[in-house]
């Protein structure tokens, strides 16, 4: 297996995973917040009410199944990071999307 194949089945298929999840669970249109550069972390949760719960869910999931460590955790937050930019979502619910994330689905045991 070449060292590319290696890399392909790691963060970046986790990257294009999570991506694809939170594009179908947060369509962009939804994500779109009237006027304001910054949503508040109420205004995130209420664009799919339990769309972000799953989506936390699912990278909890790629968490402990691939035991992702401190720096597993941080390529993947970036390349995630990445991927809901190119697809258009504004980079002020990028950025509290990918906190939130952090804060709940790469933090604690691994439950």
């Amino acid at each position: 297996m070449s060292e590319a194949q290696k890399e392909r089945g790691g963060v970046p298929d986790i990257c294009d995973r999570l991506g694809e999840r939170f594009l179908r669970l947060v369509p962009l249109k939804a994500a779109e917040v009237k006027g304001r550069k910054r949503p508040s972390a109420q205004e995130i949760r209420s664009i799919s009410a339990g769309a972000l719960d799953q989506f936390f869910a699912a990278a909890r999931e790629e968490r402990v199944r691939h035991r992702l460590g401190v720096i597993g955790r941080a390529r993947v937050a970036f390349g995630l990071q990445q991927r809901l930019l190119k697809a258009g979502y504004p980079p002020p619910l990028v950025k509290q999307v990918l906190f939130a994330l952090l804060a709940a689905a790469f933090t604690g045991d691994k439950r």
